[in-house]
């Protein structure tokens, strides 16, 4: 016995869905000011931030004078 699945609907609802996700990682991606269609935009991008970021850091040492032992 086969049981008939309406396809037309089927299909009809998964491409809505599939839609409507493509729409919001796009306008996720340009309210955060990233190119949605740019490969590995964000990898490179993060990796920037972290390089700059840390280059632009200072070490965290005592500036005070070093005592010499008295003789």
């Amino acid at each position: 016995m086969y049981i008939l699945v309406p396809w037309k609907p089927v299909v009809l609802v998964w491409g809505l869905l599939s839609g409507m996700i493509l729409v919001s990682f796009v306008a996720s991606s340009l309210r955060q000011g990233k190119n949605p269609f740019a490969p590995g935009a964000n990898v490179t991008r993060s990796a920037v931030k972290t390089g700059v970021a840390q280059a632009g850091q200072q070490p965290k040492h005592s500036h005070k004078a070093a005592r010499t032992p008295s003789q």
